[in-house]
């Protein structure tokens, strides 16, 4: 498996860790292009997560 490969594969279980992806049969298409609502989605996501403290603006 190449260094990039490892990465990729890290970054996948990553944000499924962090419940950004819910199916895992993802992982196994990780290289796969995937729908542009797809990555809006968990980048939304992520953002609700590390933003949700509730300390300071929301902008």
């Amino acid at each position: 498996m190449s260094s990039n490969e490892t990465k990729i594969k890290m970054i996948g279980q990553m944000a499924q860790d962090a419940g950004l992806i819910e199916d895992p049969q993802w992982l196994e298409r990780l290289n796969e292009p995937v729908p542009l609502w797809v990555v809006l989605d968990m980048l939304l996501r992520w953002i609700d997560r590390t933003e949700s403290n509730g300390e300071g603006p929301y902008d």
